[in-house]
């Protein structure tokens, strides 16, 4: 029937009328992502990426896979797996390393086009792009809640800018990732209810819910409690036409990658959910829930003060979503419930409590719906104090901190206490069947310890100048018992590298610092080029002579130095390639310093010919450089004992602390 001139227009259609009013909140989704972008770019810092030993874990797997479509690392790394042909498996999820294996790929390319070190820019832009994508999702989840403009923006500024992952754009840790999976899959779900117009868009976000879920659980075995939250999610919430379907399609999208995780499982430990063989939910779990929460040392209130706005969001949520709010409730408590009662409820190394982390875009949107209820001043003195606190941490990156605590005496742990602790944490004392736990793992536990209070001293110091390290002496809290005394002095507690960070003059972070690296400043984490070399030694161990000598002389192109060079040395004299070996020596002969461990590989090359007296002669030189109780060992044995390999000699092959038997 045709209208006449007249006729009243009907209606516009209903996927028009949702488009019109979802634009707001889509233009103030555009306007805070842009305004975290700017953020995370003005104040990531290159420096540390590399530097934390579960970070370094997670790179050189992806290394191996890039370079060699293997799994494969070298021996003698604290938690890691060691395997029959001579090298080890990393016990974390795989997820984090194969998404390292994207700025992996292009690491080499971009340090030969530019200079060395540089590819540190392109592992922060990683972690930059996964905590965008969690503040997308955080922003996305809030609009699918029924959130106007107003909460869409907060909910994504809240999510990293205001909370603690804001410190985790410089860092090697996998809570980024964690956090970006968590709030897609979240957002998926709550989408494919929301848009019931549109069946086919509702099975592709049900599908995206599912495999984001699959790959948190690929990425942290934990999460696989988010696959019964998802599934309810989308098959028994929102319109009942297309539930079932909805369900379907979630389980299609995260079966491939729990299949993945389960293949991955099998092949290095046997069974699944093993890789934490050995850690143990140990600690007091009120303990741990009252220190996790308002704690003074790592409590989300004091870390993330819009969790008081997050309270107030979660009843809001359940008048228009009863199972939403319930799954959020549920999915969070399990999380909090876990954590509290795990031996290292605090995660020890990272800014804040870093096993609640990844919640934070699900708490930033309960924070946003509970702010609509307040004055606007409420939520903004709330985001700027969360603001403030978090800085701290950007500015003054917590393995600092963790790294001064290093002059305090390590906690006595009698034969009782050893068994709330994982065998890597501390060194046995057969005579007393206790042991001496790391500091790492006892300090969140005192409050005159706090990281929040000691990180804003040392870079109220940094910032103030002059004699940094003579101010360091004397440290911000009282050694009124015998735990808080300074045992070490900062200067022979640390390396030089590592002492660097606390006195080089300060200098404000951003994305592509690395670009204005000094050669002089060795202090930077340099996670690529441990990559290599990290493969390099995983060859020799394995006695992989063709693989040892690439990646040994990839290393030297990349980095030729006194460590390198013994790489390369070692590489070249397990392979029997003498006139390289021969040439390289000439070489390191005319540059200084000489690395102590350079003569060893040249007196194992003697041994190798049979000149007694040259080996023996080439340890002393060794020795004269470097006492080495291991090395003086060879002038006791006859040559025919001799360990085969280099690190063999210096046991750099051998896990620190090996399981008791």
């Amino acid at each position: 029937m045709v209208r006449g001139a007249g006729a009243k227009a009907e209606p516009p259609a209903a996927a028009s009328s949702a488009t019109r009013a979802e634009t707001p909140t889509r233009r103030s989704l555009r306007a805070a992502l842009l305004v975290t972008a700017l953020v995370l770019v003005l104040t990531a810092d290159e420096r540390y990426f590399g530097l934390v030993p579960d970070g370094r874990i997670m790179v050189r797997t992806a290394v191996s896979m890039i370079t060699l479509g293997e799994i494969g690392i070298a021996r003698g790394q604290a938690f890691a797996l060691e395997r029959p042909g001579g090298d080890s498996v990393t016990r974390y999820g795989i997820g984090p390393s194969l998404t390292l294996s994207v700025p992996t790929f292009f690491a080499g390319f971009f340090e030969r086009a530019f200079k060395r070190g540089t590819s540190q820019t392109l592992y922060i832009l990683h972690q930059i792009l996964f905590l965008l994508a969690a503040a997308a999702g955080a922003g996305a989840l809030a609009r699918a809640w029924g959130g106007d403009g107003r909460a869409v923006s907060r909910s994504a500024l809240a999510a990293v800018v205001g909370s603690p992952l804001l410190a985790y754009a410089g860092s090697d840790f996998s809570e980024p990732l964690q956090a970006a999976l968590l709030a897609v899959a979240f957002a998926a779900a709550a989408s494919a209810v929301a848009c019931d117009t549109a069946p086919r868009r509702a099975l592709l976000l049900a599908a995206a819910a599912g495999g984001a879920a699959g790959f948190a659980v690929l990425s942290k075995p934990v999460f696989i409690l988010a696959l019964p939250i998802v599934f309810a999610l989308v098959a028994l919430d929102g319109p009942a036409t297309g539930r079932l379907a909805r369900g379907g399609a979630a389980l299609v999208g995260w079966f491939p990658f729990a299949g993945l995780w389960l293949a991955f499982e099998i092949s290095r430990f046997g069974r699944p959910f093993a890789s934490y063989a050995g850690n143990r939910f140990s600690h007091p779990p009120l303990d741990g829930l009252f220190r996790l929460t308002i704690g003074p040392n790592k409590g989300l209130l004091l870390y993330f003060p819009l969790v008081v706005l997050s309270l107030v969001g979660l009843p809001l949520l359940f008048r228009r979503s009863r199972l939403a709010a319930i799954s959020v409730a549920l999915f969070a408590g399990a999380i909090l419930l876990s954590s509290a009662a795990w031996w290292a409820w605090d995660g020890t190394f990272g800014w804040g409590p870093r096993l609640l982390v990844p919640l934070l875009p699900l708490l930033a949107v309960l924070a946003a719906l509970g702010a609509g209820r307040f004055p606007p001043i409420v939520f903004r003195l709330l985001f700027g104090l969360s603001v403030v606190v978090n800085l701290i941490g950007v500015l003054q990156p917590d393995i600092d901190t963790m790294k001064y605590f290093s002059i305090l005496p390590r906690r006595v742990l009698s034969a009782v206490d050893v068994a709330r602790y994982p065998y890597f944490t501390y060194d046995r004392e057969a005579a007393t069947g206790g042991g001496r736990l790391d500091n790492q793992f006892w300090v969140a536990e005192v409050p005159a310890l706090s990281p929040l209070r000691v990180a804003s001293w040392l870079l109220f110091n940094r910032l103030r100048g002059g004699d940094v390290l003579s101010r360091l002496r004397t440290p911000p809290w009282t050694a009124d018992r015998p735990e808080l005394r300074v045992e070490t002095p900062l200067e022979t507690a640390l390396p030089a590298d590592q002492l660097a960070h606390f006195s080089r003059p300060f200098a404000w972070p951003h994305l592509g610092m690395s670009f204005f690296r000094r050669k002089s400043d060795v202090s930077w984490g340099a996670a690529w080029t441990e990559g290599i070399l990290d493969q390099a030694v995983r060859a020799q161990d394995m006695r992989r002579a063709d693989r040892a000598v690439d990646f040994g002389e990839r290393l030297w192109r990349n980095l030729a130095n006194p460590q390198t060079a013994v790489v390369l040395a070692e590489s070249y004299r397990i392979a029997g390639r003498r006139e390289a070996l021969e040439e390289l020596t000439a070489r390191v002969r005319a540059r200084r310093p000489v690395d102590s461990r350079f003569p060893l590989v040249l007196a194992l090359h003697s041994r190798d010919g049979g000149d007694i007296a040259s080996a023996r002669s080439l340890v002393e030189a060794s020795l004269a450089i470097e006492e080495r109780p291991g090395v003086r060992k060879l002038l006791e044995i006859p040559l025919a004992e001799w360990p085969a390999t280099l690190r063999d000699v210096t046991g750099e092959n051998r896990t620190p602390r090996t399981r008791p038997e």
